[in-house]
């Protein structure tokens, strides 16, 4: 196609300009709710994606997909019957049919993800977490997130590099920022804490708010932003040595938010106690007030 026009571009057109913006195939394929075997079909002109084009249009257009494609139909309405996986009893099976424009559902106990696609390889990814500690959202949400963070250090190439800024959503509103790291330094930072991100994460937050106890405060929401970045000396010297933990001096600022927190902390412990055991707390201030 000579026009530029988004109007004019084919399937075809689309899947090589997301491509080049360093969308995967398989990123794409999950996108449109398809294999990827479907999305090299279009890619190799072995089909023409027409079906496609619309969902594919908007995901160039926006960095991200409101509505699936419909699945072709039979005469008789049904959806067309589809290749099985490898290894199946039967060659063919029904899909279902997810076409349809999609809006926000409500969250039970499930995760709901969606990522917008930004150029130059980057995207952002948003989950919404149950608060519920054993519910399934969580391990699904946990895993999903290894997954985004290792892309992203595969994803690097020789003269750039892949950063990831997470920004945590605890259950009681609260936002914040968790500092920037490379890919693969985030990478091994979450394998360090037994290869949980949401555990690494709520550790890296622990000492952020007074206030908060990241303990009884679920993180109910994460966004991934990641975005490329130019290798520096620093980096690869960084790399050489195994990318060890940055040891630094803390600030006054922080140095007096660690002192609050300890003073807090004591402070809910002697009440704790007085809760606990009222008539051993009663006996020692008697024994303080004798004294003075």
């Amino acid at each position: 196609m000579s026009d530029n026009s988004n109007s004019a571009r084919s399937a075809q057109d689309l899947v090589r300009f997301l491509r080049g913006r360093g969308i995967s195939t398989a990123e794409i394929a999950a996108e449109l709710h398809r294999s990827p075997r479907m999305v090299r079909k279009i890619l190799n002109g072995e089909t023409s994606g027409a079906l496609y084009r619309s969902t594919l249009e908007e995901l160039a257009n926006t960095g991200r997909t409101s509505s699936v494609p419909p699945r072709r139909r039979l005469k008789s309405g049904g959806p067309v019957p589809v290749r099985a996986k490898a290894g199946a009893k039967q060659k063919t099976v029904v899909p279902e049919d997810p076409g349809g424009r999609y809006t926000s559902a409500r969250q039970g106990g499930a995760m709901q993800a969606s990522t917008t696609y930004m150029a130059e390889g980057g995207r952002q990814v948003e989950l919404r977490l149950p608060k519920g500690k054993t519910a399934k959202g969580r391990t699904s949400a946990d895993a999903e997130l290894v997954r985004q963070i290792r892309n992203a250090a595969k994803g690097q190439a020789r003269d750039n590099q892949k950063k990831i800024r997470a920004t945590l959503t605890f259950a009681n509103g609260r936002v914040m920022e968790v500092n920037t790291y490379n890919a693969s330094t985030m990478l091994q930072r979450v394998n360090e804490a037994g290869g949980s991100a949401l555990e690494w994460m709520r550790g890296e937050s622990k000492n952020r708010y007074l206030n908060l106890d990241v303990s009884r405060e679920p993180i109910t929401g994460v966004t991934l932003t990641v975005f490329a970045d130019t290798k520096t000396p620093e980096y690869e010297d960084f790399k050489a040595q195994g990318r060890p933990r940055r040891s630094r001096a803390l600030n006054p600022a922080e140095i007096r938010r660690q002192e609050e927190k300890a003073r807090l902390e004591m402070q809910e412990n002697a009440i704790n106690m007085a809760r606990e055991r009222p008539e051993d707390v009663a006996a020692l201030l008697r024994t303080w007030l004798m004294e003075e």
